[in-house]
C-alpha cells in the first residue's frame, strides 16, 4: 500500500515537473521569437543626420601618435550641402551675433570682431554675470542646466577679449553665450586660442571669428532645457583686411593634448561638418583664397 502510494505521488509530482518546464519552454520561445533587434541604433535617418559620421572620420584626436591627423584631408575640399540662410534670425548684441538653435539651447555660429584698439584699451575685469538672454524670443538656455552637469559654460565670445566696455563685458555672459565644453577643453586649448586671437587682433589691426559647437555631434543633453552637448566645437578666424589670412580648426569636446596647428582644418570641412557657409557674401573667387587651405606660417606658429 506504501509503495503504491509513494509511486502515485512521484508520478503525480512528474506531471507537475513536466508541466512547469513546458510552461518555462513557451515563455522562453516567445522571448525570443519577439526580442526588440539591437541593429537599429538610432532611428533618425542617415539623411537627416550626415555629418556625425563625417565628423568621426575627421579626426581620430585620441591617438596621439598621429601627429599629422591625416584624415583631415579627406574632406578638405568637400563642402556639400551647405546652408544658404546664414543669417537669419540673427541677434546682435554690442560685439557679437549670433544665429539661436532653439532645439540646441545654443548658437549654431557665434560672430564676433577683436581690433587693436579693443585689446590694448581694456577698461573693465571680468564680472561674472551669468543669465538668461532677453533678446532670444523663444527663451535661451539656463544656470539650472548647467549644474552638477559636469560642463563647464564655455564661452563662444570670450569674456577675456571683452573688456573694453563694462556693456560688452555684461553681455558676454548671455547664456545664448553659453555651451557646454569639457573642462578640459574650455580651460585648455579653447583658452588658449582665445589668447592667440587677442594678440592676431594686435598684429593684424583686427580679427573676425566664427565659433560654435558642431550641432550635427551631439553626444547628450543636460537640464531640464535639455541642452545640447557637442562631440566637436569649431573656431573660424580670418583677417577682414587681408582676405587670403584664414586659420580653422576643430576640437573634440575633451582634453586636447597636441599642439594647437595638429587640430587644423580648412573652412570647407567646417561648413560640410556644420551646413553653414559662413562667407555667402564673397565672390567664389574670394572665397577659394581662403577657405580651402589654412596657411599656418601667416599666424605665427
Amino acid at each position: 500500500m506504501f509503495v503504491s502510494k509513494l509511486k502515485n505521488l512521484i508520478q503525480s509530482q512528474m506531471k507537475k515537473l513536466f508541466l512547469v518546464l513546458g510552461i518555462l519552454l513557451v515563455v522562453f520561445l516567445l522571448l525570443y521569437l519577439f526580442k526588440p533587434s539591437h541593429n537599429v541604433v538610432n532611428s533618425t535617418s542617415s539623411t537627416e543626420q550626415p555629418s556625425i559620421e563625417k565628423a568621426d572620420t575627421i579626426v581620430d584626436f585620441k591617438n596621439e601618435e598621429n601627429t599629422d591627423i591625416d584624415v583631415v584631408d579627406e574632406i578638405k575640399n568637400d563642402a556639400s550641402a551647405v546652408g544658404t540662410n546664414f543669417y537669419n534670425d540673427t541677434v546682435k548684441h554690442l560685439h557679437y551675433s549670433f544665429s539661436y538653435a532653439e532645439e540646441h539651447e545654443q548658437p549654431y555660429w557665434t560672430m564676433y570682431t577683436l581690433t587693436k584698439t579693443m585689446m590694448q584699451n581694456p577698461v573693465v575685469k571680468r564680472k561674472d554675470e551669468f543669465r538668461e538672454d532677453p533678446f532670444v524670443e523663444t527663451g535661451s538656455a539656463s544656470l539650472k542646466d548647467y549644474v552638477g552637469s559636469g560642463y563647464d559654460r564655455g564661452h563662444l565670445c570670450p569674456a577675456k577679449a571683452m573688456e573694453c566696455s563694462k556693456e560688452a563685458m555684461s553681455e558676454s555672459f548671455y547664456m545664448s553665450n553659453m555651451s557646454p565644453q569639457h573642462p578640459s577643453l574650455n580651460r585648455g586649448i579653447w583658452k588658449k586660442l582665445e589668447a592667440k586671437e587677442r594678440k592676431w587682433a594686435v598684429d593684424f589691426e583686427s580679427i573676425t571669428v566664427f565659433c560654435g559647437g558642431v550641432l550635427d555631434s551631439v553626444i547628450e543633453y543636460i537640464g531640464p532645457n535639455k541642452v545640447s552637448v557637442p562631440k566637436y566645437y569649431y573656431k573660424i578666424i580670418y583677417t577682414p583686411n587681408n582676405q587670403d589670412k584664414a586659420v580653422s580648426f576643430v576640437f573634440p569636446n575633451e582634453k586636447c593634448s597636441m599642439p594647437l596647428e595638429s587640430y587644423m582644418v580648412s573652412i570647407d570641412s567646417i561648413e560640410h561638418l556644420t551646413h553653414l557657409d559662413f562667407f555667402s557674401e564673397y565672390s567664389d573667387v574670394e572665397q577659394q583664397a581662403f577657405e580651402v587651405d589654412n596657411k599656418a606660417i601667416n599666424w605665427g606658429f
